[in-house]
């Protein structure tokens, strides 16, 4: 809990289950706004270390963003507790406090006699090590841009791509093969561990996976995280398998399987995001320059 504190740069508040964080560097997107993986991540950290119970499940709804250098106030308060079992519920709001999102979850202490199992089969996919590096999330787009068009180059260290690594591995087999199915590769750069609070955080990339299945030029904006935890496992590359769901009316769904090197399924994700096509004419302009 302490590592995602840390790496989330949240400072504890004057008041029990209220922390602080500021818009900056690795928790902002690539426009370096406020990166919806940081809204979940930081309400997943803030509800542990307040219950000091591990998170069971995570629901994060994205009202509005905030700039870069925006501070961020975390409020966490149990709705219920129980024997094993407490329920949370976390607002993040801007310095005006204005909603920036909110968040429901569960937390536990695991235990019992039911066994520990997965159900779901893993792609098969090439290892880290023989996965090429991924140049961001532009880079799925290359391939169908119009002749003539480049896309803008970004730095490879801006906004969230400051804290994680990325390699695309080649698909070899999907147990459930479909459009838009992608395997990334992601691990924190410092060498930090992945835990559930990093895993939402690097799981943010379910639009992406529909704009591909789509076969346009398109981008999300998240309106939901869901993600939901299992067994976990000390590991630091983690796989993330996309799978798109359905698009319809500008709006797409979708899921992330977030795998370990070795198979082991540690958590599941869900994402709802507003699609809106990339304006072309733009981006040849932005490529010219």
């Amino acid at each position: 809990m302490q590592s995602d504190v840390d790496f989330l740069d949240l400072v504890p508040g004057d008041e029990p289950g209220r922390f602080h964080f500021t818009v900056e560097d690795h928790l902002a997107r690539l426009d370096g706004k406020l990166y919806g993986g940081t809204a979940i991540a930081a309400s997943i950290a803030a509800s542990e270390f307040f219950t000091e119970r591990s998170v069971l499940w995570t629901t994060t709804q994205f009202v509005s963003t905030a700039p870069s250098g925006a501070e961020i106030t975390v409020a966490t308060e149990a709705l219920a507790e129980g024997r094993r079992t407490t329920q949370v519920r976390v607002t993040g709001t801007d310095a005006e406090g204005r909603v920036m999102f909110a968040s429901l979850g569960a937390m536990g202490r695991t235990g019992g006699d039911l066994p520990s199992a997965g159900f779901e089969r893993r792609p098969e996919v090439a290892d880290p090590d023989d996965a090429r590096p991924w140049s961001g999330p532009f880079a799925s787009f290359r391939d169908r841009l119009p002749p003539g068009v480049e896309m803008p180059k970004l730095p490879a260290d801006v906004g969230f791509h400051r804290a994680l690594e990325f390699r695309a591995p080649e698909i070899r087999s999907h147990p459930d093969p479909g459009p838009g199915r992608m395997a990334l590769w992601v691990r924190r750069r410092d060498g930090g561990p992945a835990t559930p609070a990093i895993i939402a955080y690097m799981a943010d990339m379910v639009p992406l996976s529909v704009s591909s299945a789509l076969g346009v030029l398109a981008i999300g904006m998240s309106l939901d995280n869901t993600i939901r935890v299992g067994e976990p496992v000390e590991t630091d590359w983690v796989l993330l398998d996309l799978r798109p769901h359905l698009a319809h009316g500008g709006f797409g769904h979708g899921v992330v399987h977030v795998w370990t090197p070795d198979g082991h399924l540690v958590a599941t994700a869900s994402q709802t995001a507003a699609m809106r096509i990339i304006d072309v004419e733009a981006l040849a302009q932005l490529g010219r320059r």
